[in-house]
């Protein structure tokens, strides 16, 4: 099938003109004629009737060109619609992120951004791997640390840097009593995060160094459940700045050593090459940046 030849075809019959149809096709006439001449002979019809003066569908032209409107029209409306795709903030995003993210996400990012952006629905995808983005067509991954990326087609971007800290309840300070020195941590439940390498925790006070060795009794490999564990009394959990906030401000969580200084964790964005962004992407994207 010529795709071009149904186009001039129906071009031709619309206008009831070679030369109006090549005006709109921004081709020459005898590019409209070659290709008639050649779409009539495929198909063994004349197709159209032509005069000095005028231009008129045959019986088979007329049911022909019934066919080639629809398959025109389909295809200007598809192109409408993947043009509209770079202006408009439309269709399907699709969002990959560890669990961690939705407590803090949704409610200052997804949420604000679906209520603007009325025409966009959104997948997130909960990770407990790291999602090939474009094997599994995910538009954005967000992520603690960063991951050397095998894909050069990949881009990384920096959204904001987090801080880790120690927290517990205040239940587990009165059964425990609080943890003031460092020396003294291997006195206390500690809750043991694993999600790859065993944690070790680095930390700092003026030129002093210390590093905890986050290994405890309960074990987890989800950071909402190691929030959890800490809130229940299970021990003293190594937790995300942003994630711990609210539960410090409602005195659910006790931050500890906070004279020391811990190491920060930064969130990054990862998306396909900037080339041909999607407006739903462009839009997304600036409102991570507002964190």
């Amino acid at each position: 099938m010529h795709l071009n030849q149904l186009l001039i075809f129906s071009k031709i019959a619309q206008h009831k003109s070679f030369t109006k149809a090549a005006t709109e096709l921004q081709v020459d006439k005898s590019t409209v004629s070659n290709n008639l001449a050649k779409l009539e002979s495929r198909l063994g019809v004349r197709l159209l009737n032509r005069s000095t003066r005028s231009v008129t569908l045959t019986e088979a032209g007329q049911g022909y060109y019934q066919y080639c409107q629809q398959i025109v029209e389909t295809a200007e409306e598809a192109e409408q619609f993947t043009a509209n795709l770079g202006k408009e903030a439309v269709g399907l995003l699709r969002v990959a992120a560890l669990n961690d993210f939705s407590q803090i996400f949704i409610p200052k990012v997804i949420q604000p951004f679906m209520e603007a952006n009325p025409k966009v629905e959104m997948e997130l995808i909960l990770e407990y791997r790291n999602t090939d983005l474009v094997k599994e067509r995910v538009d954005i991954a967000l992520r603690f640390g960063i991951v050397p990326l095998e894909d050069s087609n990949l881009i990384s971007k920096k959204i904001l840097d987090d801080e880790l800290g120690l927290y517990c309840s205040p239940g587990f300070i009165d059964k425990y009593g609080k943890l003031v020195d460092v020396s003294q941590i291997n006195d206390f439940d500690l809750i043991e995060l694993f999600m790859g390498p065993h944690i070790q925790l680095p930390i700092k006070k003026g030129n002093v160094s210390y590093t905890i060795d986050m290994k405890g009794r309960f074990k987890v490999n989800d950071l909402l459940s190691a929030k959890d564990a800490a809130l229940s009394g299970l021990g003293i959990a190594a937790l995300s700045k942003l994630l711990s906030q609210e539960a410090v401000e409602k005195k659910q969580l006790v931050p500890l050593l906070t004279d020391w200084q811990f190491p920060s964790v930064a969130v990054y964005a990862i998306y396909p090459s900037r080339q041909w962004m999607p407006a739903k992407l462009k839009v997304f994207l600036s409102y991570l940046e507002q964190l």
